[in-house]
């Protein structure tokens, strides 16, 4: 079948290859243990690649595949598992009735061991956990730096389209009240077509671990070619919240937030910087293991504990040897002291200074401080 198959494309500018996963690879009945495509598919787009310079492949999956293919051929065209009318579909896409606008729901890894949760799924035996947390899909590659196969949101049309014009209603306000961030979007290219506009939002100096960006809003806008249109999209305090589990609440750091326009969550075409107030505040939670260098960077924790920091960090650098590491040593000093317990201060003081509770009752008081 395969030697018919090459046969054929040796006889044509242009060759169709529809491939995908059958149901002895996915099902709803069971998990899939690899992400490859089956080998005799494989073998056959690489053969038919061989003999015609014009490939075009039509998958059909419910998941994302792994594509050792991709450089070798023109184009594929994602159907997933379009139901009863997708051979219809298929072909109005290939033969340009209808202009491909559809993007992608979810990232396309390179392979399976750049999924995150490639260390914790399956699990062992019934156990599976949990472990990606807020790092799931595009957010995981973002903050890896990871070069996906396809990144979320991506998809290609029969035109092209131009982002212009990024506004914001205001460039600072509070967390409590609206923003509203308008672009305009152009079809540059002789189809018409739709183009799916993507915003995502970051926050420029968050305290917690947070993703790079997050999606915040989309929206499809139909355009004729040359036409252009203004699409509008209204945040409010959700788009620049996490949530907090020592507040148990969705809270919003006060600070510089970017907005971010594009057609994928790795084309990003436009950007606008806005600052938000906020009287929100993350619960103060310092114990006895929390590092010295945040509580010095803690208002409230340098007033308490500051000139003890300053001793300590003053005694352990005159306790170097004369010459031996000189600013070199000092950095490493300061090194110490920033990732260091503030239980290790009893270690250098002793109970000339204070005790082990006299210690738990000064943090106390920087949480109580901290959290009036």
């Amino acid at each position: 079948m395969i030697a018919r198959a090459v046969e054929c494309a040796k006889q044509n500018d242009i060759a169709v290859v529809f491939a995908g996963l059958t149901d002895l690879y996915e099902s709803e009945g069971f998990d899939r243990q690899h992400m490859r495509m089956p080998e005799n598919q494989l073998v056959l787009i690489d053969r038919i690649c061989d003999v015609c310079k014009n490939v075009v492949v039509v998958l059909h999956n419910g998941s994302p595949v792994e594509m050792p293919f991709k450089d070798k051929v023109s184009s594929i065209l994602e159907m997933y598992l379009g139901g009863q009318a997708v051979g219809g579909a298929a072909c109005d896409l290939l033969f340009g009735k209808v202009n491909p606008s559809g993007k992608l729901a979810e990232t396309f890894p390179v392979r399976l061991a750049d999924n995150p949760s490639y260390l914790s799924f399956p699990g062992e035996k019934d156990d599976v956990r949990y472990r990606e947390g807020i790092f799931v899909g595009y957010r995981y590659y973002d903050f890896k730096d990871i070069q996906p196969l396809f990144p979320f949101g991506h998809g290609l049309s029969y035109t092209t389209f131009e982002y212009s014009d990024i506004k914001l209603s205001t460039n600072a306000f509070s967390a409590d009240e609206e923003l509203t961030v308008s672009v305009v979007v152009k079809n540059t290219g002789k189809t018409d077509g739709k183009e799916v506009v993507q915003l995502y939002v970051s926050d420029k100096n968050s305290s917690v671990i947070r993703p790079v960006r997050e999606l915040k809003g989309f929206e499809k806008v139909s355009l004729k070619a040359g036409e252009s249109k203004k699409v509008m999209f209204k945040l409010n305090k959700r788009a620049f919240a996490f949530y907090c589990e020592p507040a148990h609440d969705w809270i919003v750091e006060e600070g510089d937030f970017e907005i971010s326009i594009g057609s994928s969550s790795r084309d990003i075409r436009l950007t606008a910087d806005v600052f938000v107030s906020s009287n929100d505040r993350i619960p103060s939670e310092f114990t006895v293991n929390s590092p010295l260098g945040d509580i010095a960077a803690d208002p409230n924790g340098r007033k308490l504990f500051g000139e003890i920091i300053e001793n300590i960090n003053k005694d352990m650098k005159e306790a170097q040897p004369e010459g031996s590491m000189g600013a070199a040593g000092d950095l490493m000093v300061d090194a110490m002291l920033r990732e260091m317990p503030i239980r290790a201060i009893l270690s250098f003081t002793g109970d000339a200074i204070m005790s082990y509770d006299e210690l738990v009752r000064m943090i106390d008081r920087l949480n109580e401080m901290n959290n009036k």
